[in-house]
């Protein structure tokens, strides 16, 4: 999901919009507390408790903290610097990294549960405090305070969107794929506070079914019940791990074979596009190499340019504009990269069919098939960078360098 977030802020800043990365940091409530307990758990030699955390990272975790350690906050710091690692790992920054306990801390959550009641948008029933969500298209009402007076997760999540409509025009929210229902009772919240529910948008991201040459990936040695997103960066890169990813749309299950995309084959969909990237260079520096300069492109005919395959990559190149604006408004990155994959192909069916300098290669077309590499090599760099994806100037395949 931080990599389909990640790659949306992106699209949306090169239209021209200002993008606040934000990750919503669920420090308090049952989970931390039962988090908490594992690692206390694991260091006096126990079992965890009942719903707790199992998995080698709670054993080492706990084998690392010190005897006067709070396991609450000593585990807290321990875990977000985890996240952090992963996530700067995949080149994915965020500007603000918000506390749920900082709502509560600075009362906004209070404020929140104050205007709700105004609003007549909450009512008392059984001890608890309920959030009249069914008059808003929920498909009952929610419980926001339970009766022993612990605040639910929905509420801090309100306060925290209220506070986010008052710095944004639009939200977007990515979750994962146990969060279908978060939906509507936010949205009903926010209709109550006044605010359109139509600018709060909600990305749900799916499962990844890990394979390793077409078999299922059993479970994590470190976890015990799932694989880590650091383990697959560490083994495929994370050029691979993204690339991979954005290939499909974020509503549809996603299918991630380890072997494939850590192989330096053509069937490898994020070599394949780095390749004709490395190509390209290739080309360049051969041309340097032999005295060739690119003229000005006021003096270039592009007229010349008639061949098939010559023809196939302008109509890619330019369709480049209108893929990043529906790849943004659509929040479809996926968009972009089936854009990158697809002029990838037509680069290297270009690179087996035309000669671009050379032995019988008139100097006006080579000097037209340089602009159209250069082309061809910013629509690359464009594309790759909304995703987040490097683009190496030398690579190899089969023992031979970059084509």
């Amino acid at each position: 999901g931080a990599c389909f977030g990640d790659s949306v802020a992106r699209l949306y800043e090169r239209i021209g919009h200002p993008v606040q990365r934000e990750f919503y940091i669920n420090d308090r409530g049952t989970q931390m507390q039962l988090y908490a307990a594992s690692l206390a758990a694991r260091a006096a030699g126990d079992e965890v408790p009942d719903g707790g955390y199992n998995g080698q990272y709670i054993v080492d975790w706990a084998a690392a903290m010190p005897d006067d350690a709070d396991p609450l906050e000593w585990g807290y710091a321990r875990a977000l610097a985890d996240q952090r690692e992963v996530l700067e790992s995949l080149h994915i920054r965020f500007d603000a990294w918000f506390s749920e306990r900082s709502m509560i801390g600075s009362g906004a959550v209070d404020a929140t549960l104050a205007d709700l009641r105004a609003a007549d948008a909450v009512y008392d029933e059984d001890g608890a405090v309920w959030l009249r969500s069914s008059d808003h298209g929920d498909d009952k009402d929610r419980v926001l305070v339970k009766s022993d007076g612990e605040f639910t997760y929905l509420l801090p999540d309100v306060a925290y969107h209220r506070d986010k409509f008052a710095r944004a025009d639009r939200l977007v929210n990515v979750l994962g794929a146990d969060h279908h229902g978060y939906v509507a009772r936010v949205h009903a919240a926010m209709h109550a506070l006044g605010h359109d529910p139509s600018e709060l948008e909600v990305a749900i991201t799916q499962l990844v079914n890990l394979q390793r040459g077409g078999q299922e990936v059993k479970l994590s040695k470190r976890t015990g019940d799932i694989v880590e997103l650091g383990e697959v960066v560490a083994e495929v890169g994370a050029d691979a791990a993204r690339f991979t990813y954005l290939l499909q749309s974020v509503d549809s299950a996603q299918a991630f074979d380890l072997e494939l995309v850590a192989s330096q084959v053509n069937e490898n969909p994020v070599f394949y596009v780095q390749y004709a990237n490395a190509r390209i260079h290739s080309i360049v520096r051969r041309a340097a190499e032999a005295g060739v300069v690119r003229p000005d492109l006021v003096d270039t005919d592009l007229s010349v340019l008639g061949h098939p395959r010559e023809l196939r990559l302008l109509r890619a190149l330019h369709e480049l504009p209108d893929t990043v604006l529906r790849g943004a408004t659509e929040r479809a990155p996926h968009l972009v990269t089936t854009w990158v994959r697809d002029l990838a192909a037509d680069f290297h069916g270009f690179y087996h069919d035309c000669r671009v300098m050379g032995d019988g290669v008139e100097a006006d077309l080579t000097a037209a098939r340089l602009w159209l590499v250069e082309a061809v090599r910013v629509g690359l760099a464009v594309a790759l960078d909304l995703l987040g994806v490097g683009a190496p100037e030398e690579m190899w395949r089969d023992g031979e360098e970059d084509g």
